[in-house]
């Protein structure tokens, strides 16, 4: 059994413009696969500060527009894999979660270790897990697999006036 930690504090995610009416939808992910979700799996990436969800929304891809959102999450059921101890019982190494995902996939054809760690987690339910950010020294990631009305997780998207877009016809032209 791997040892789980509950998160109670205010998490960051940059969104797309185009895509900020849904700041609780794992669609994104799950159309080219992430770090640790494979293409048709949904998860949500959140960022422990605002830097760090900034970075890796940027990525490789330079400044870009975007909706920073803020969350406050209430999550049990989290494997820390920022914790040596829990790398080892989960047989990962701080190598395999920052992985160069997208080479590993997109130009050698492969499957990323990643993937398979996720997979493993989440056949044994874990909610997600708790990583270091491949795009922010220092920083920390929460990926979350099963946020959908799952008792072990309350998130909380801050929108206290209401500035975020309720559909997708806030960006038509």
């Amino acid at each position: 059994m791997i040892s789980t930690v509950t998160l109670k504090r205010r998490c960051w995610q940059m969104l797309a413009p185009k895509w900020a009416y849904q700041p609780l939808s794992g669609a994104g992910a799950a159309r080219y696969g992430g770090q640790f979700n494979e293409p048709n799996v949904e998860a949500l990436y959140l960022s422990k500060d605002y830097i760090t969800a900034i970075s890796e929304y940027e990525q490789d891809l330079g400044i870009r527009p975007g909706t920073l959102c803020a969350y406050d999450v209430d999550i049990k059921g989290i494997v820390d894999l920022t914790d040596p101890q829990v790398q080892i019982v989960c047989s990962v190494t701080s190598e395999i979660l920052v992985c160069a995902w997208k080479e590993i996939w997109l130009v050698q054809k492969q499957r990323p270790a990643t993937w398979n760690l996720a997979n493993r987690l989440r056949s044994h339910n874990y909610v997600g897990i708790r990583v270091p950010s491949v795009r922010h020294f220092s920083g920390v990631n929460l990926v979350l697999w099963y946020w959908h009305n799952h008792p072990d997780c309350c998130i909380t998207v801050l929108d206290p006036t209401g500035d975020l877009p309720t559909n997708q016809n806030s960006w038509s032209k």
